[in-house]
């Protein structure tokens, strides 16, 4: 009779640890299956200021100079007494020594600090979506910053750049500066959900031991 209980048992943990090896070699099967791209920095674009974008121009102790000018289609910003001016791939360093230039004939010494803010909307899984008006010598990580950081279920190894509907580019590298990416006033930083498996790989493991294990235990109380 002890023999035969022990023979029972030694089945049973036999068909355990079957039963765990193929359940782990189907979770490595699935996890390969779908492997997450690696993140990658686009092709550069025009840098500096474009369409859209909103140029930020402080002048020191003149309020009725300063505040924040929307560039046109055509790259053009209109600023007070000074009117037009072509700023489309202008750095804020070059807008500002140009701007200083041309205030000397209203201005002793002006002081001007000019920060060049696009305006990217970031959604999906971030803690605050929304559209933020950054500096566009920030980085797309700090971008998903702006907006609260990637929540617990987010894939920040697959982010992507949106532009009308359409995947411009996927696996967008946290380390993208705006001004040197294709990231442009408009368009839209979108962090999707990590895959299934990713979210409940550990619950799914545990349940599937769990279900084994009772099966077990009741054949062997069952015999």
């Amino acid at each position: 009779m002890q023999n035969e209980v022990c023979k029972m048992k030694n089945g049973a943990l036999r068909i355990l640890q079957f039963c765990i090896h193929h359940s782990a070699f189907c979770i490595l099967v699935i996890a390969c299956a779908s492997p997450s791209p690696a993140p990658q920095d686009p092709p550069p674009a025009v840098v500096g200021v474009r369409p859209g974008d909103v140029v930020q121009i402080k002048v020191w102790r003149e309020q009725d100079y300063s505040g924040d000018f929307t560039v046109d289609s055509r790259s053009i910003v209109t600023v007070p007494l000074l009117g037009p001016i072509a700023v489309r791939g202008r750095s804020a360093e070059w807008i500002s020594d140009s701007l200083r230039h041309a205030y000397l004939q209203f201005l002793k010494n002006p002081s001007i600090e000019v920060t060049v803010l696009r305006r990217v909307a970031v959604s999906g899984e971030v803690a605050k979506p929304g559209l933020y008006p950054a500096d566009a010598t920030i980085s797309v990580g700090d971008l998903i910053a702006l907006a609260g950081g990637v929540t617990a279920i987010g894939d920040q190894k697959k982010v992507e750049l949106l532009r009308d509907g359409r995947v411009i580019i996927s696996g967008l590298g946290p380390g993208t500066v705006l001004q040197n990416s294709q990231v442009q006033s408009g368009d839209q930083i979108f962090v999707p959900q990590r895959g299934w498996f990713s979210r409940n790989g550990g619950a799914f493991l545990y349940g599937a031991i769990s279900i084994t294990s009772a099966v077990i235990v009741a054949l062997v109380v069952r015999r």
